[in-house]
């Protein structure tokens, strides 16, 4: 408790001084799924320190880039590296508003009541697979990445029969918490963690010889409307108490 008091102390002491005299703003924000928990609770008190409302929304990375390219335009955008790094070169974000946030690894996520995977090597995961009822992986990044993994450690075509592709981690994290059997879920930590409320739980990272990282970062779009506001949120973002958030949440820095 008292270490909470003193990082909510601090996280409003990093509000002010990042934003400074400003007039309420209505501020929108795409972000990754990965950043949800820790987005949301930032983003509410912001509001209660500032007045500025921030609308999030979340989404998958591939979903995040084709809404960008058919036009979409929120103020502030947290995506992976390479996303934001596309948007500055097209023109669509300000480059010095940029702010690393951290990385993300893959986990895997067991389910209710299943037996726990072994791990602890790239030998020992492929036997849990193989002996799992089913795998699920998500359609977003880290789904990409899973199908590659599962392929390169050669069990792809072992397991097609069982592998099962949901929307999101969130979905992953839904069917596992259901406890259909001993079911195995691989998205990031980061989502397993935020998801563990349904019932699944997370049983760690991939080993460390298949693993994926991936680094975001957040910017503020040129379209924006609330430009000052905006950059303050970013600020907010990258402040040492909201890193605290995130490594709670799963990222690594």
């Amino acid at each position: 408790m008292v270490w909470r008091m003193k990082r909510i102390l601090l996280l409003s002491l990093m509000i002010a001084m990042a934003v400074g005299p400003l007039s309420a703003a209505q501020i929108s924000t795409l972000a990754t799924l990965a950043v949800e928990g820790p987005l949301r609770a930032l983003a509410k008190e912001f509001k209660q320190q500032t007045g500025n409302d921030v609308n999030v929304q979340v989404d998958t990375s591939p979903n995040i880039t084709r809404r960008l390219a058919a036009g979409e335009v929120p103020d502030v955008l947290i995506a992976a590296a390479g996303t934001v790094d596309q948007a500055i070169k097209a023109g669509k974000a300000v480059a010095d508003s940029r702010a690393p946030l951290g990385k993300i690894g893959v986990g895997v996520a067991m389910s209710r009541g299943g037996r726990r995977p072994d791990i602890s090597s790239v030998d020992a995961l492929k036997a849990s697979l193989l002996q799992a009822d089913a795998v699920l992986y998500s359609q977003g990044a880290s789904g990409a990445y899973v199908e590659r993994m599962l392929r390169d450690i050669g069990i792809a075509d072992q397991i097609k029969a069982k592998t099962a592709q949901l929307a999101t981690g969130g979905d992953v994290m839904e069917r596992l918490g259901a406890g259909r059997g001993n079911e195995v879920g691989f998205t990031m930590v980061s989502e397993i963690k935020h998801g563990e409320a349904h019932g699944g739980s997370l049983v760690g990272p991939l080993p460390a010889a298949i693993q994926s990282y991936t680094a975001y970062d957040a910017v503020v779009m040129s379209g924006s409307g609330a430009t000052d506001a905006a950059r303050a949120f970013v600020r907010v973002l990258a402040a040492p108490a909201a890193r605290q958030m995130l490594a709670a949440g799963g990222w690594e820095f």
